[in-house]
């Protein structure tokens, strides 16, 4: 991390933080009264998205019957086998957020997390960016004039000053697979309790499924 003085405010992101096992000891060591921000979206989506992110790496084509392998639980008496889903797979595991949380909440109090909803982040961020300013207690500066949405990739891109226009980049907007209505409610049923959990960890719920 950098140094920063008083009257500035660092901020440092990686997606892995929240599921690593170490590492809410080693922040809390670093700064005990850090501020932490977490995105979460619904785990479904976040599962397909995970997938089609780890395929167009490999560049190969995706095809649907692929993420439904992986969901699916080849030996039904394993302990990886809940709820008919294969929970060891990682894009599944990430998204039971529950047992992420528990981990921090053993260093950090409530009180020192946002919690961003990724859906709202992507069809409303200026409200979600209002929230953030609030918890960081920053003069709100944002507004929803600052955010114009890419139709193809259908994510909001930030309009600067003078009128320029910053998207995301190629990575961001890919194409998921379809996956069978089944499925869907597979994971459904797999992350309904999970997401209670969670929700009553939070104290606040996101309406997912």
């Amino acid at each position: 991390m950098p140094l920063t003085t008083k009257n500035e405010i660092t901020l440092e992101k990686s997606p892995a933080y929240f599921i690593s096992k170490s590492v809410p000891e080693r922040v809390f060591k670093m700064n005990p009264k850090m501020k932490l921000i977490v995105v979460v979206r619904n785990p479904i989506t976040r599962a397909i998205s995970d997938y089609t992110q780890a395929v167009t790496r490999k560049k190969r084509s995706i095809f649907t019957s692929k993420f439904e392998e992986l969901v699916a639980c080849f030996n039904e008496t394993s302990p990886s086998c809940q709820r008919g889903v294969n929970a060891s797979w990682g894009a599944i595991r990430i998204g039971v957020y529950q047992k992420h949380l528990k981990r921090w909440l053993e260093y950090f109090p409530l009180s020192q997390f946002l919690f961003v909803d990724g859906e709202k982040l992507i069809t409303d961020p200026a409200s979600q960016i209002r929230l953030t300013e609030k918890f960081l207690n920053l003069e709100p500066v944002v507004k929803r004039k600052n955010f114009i949405h890419d139709p193809i990739k259908r994510f909001p891109c930030i309009k600067r000053n003078g009128g320029n226009v910053h998207c995301l980049g190629k990575s961001k907007g890919r194409q998921h697979p379809q996956v069978r209505p089944i499925v869907i409610q597979k994971l459904a049923d797999f992350y309904r309790p999970e997401n209670e959990k969670f929700f009553a960890m939070i104290n606040r719920r996101f309406e997912w499924l």
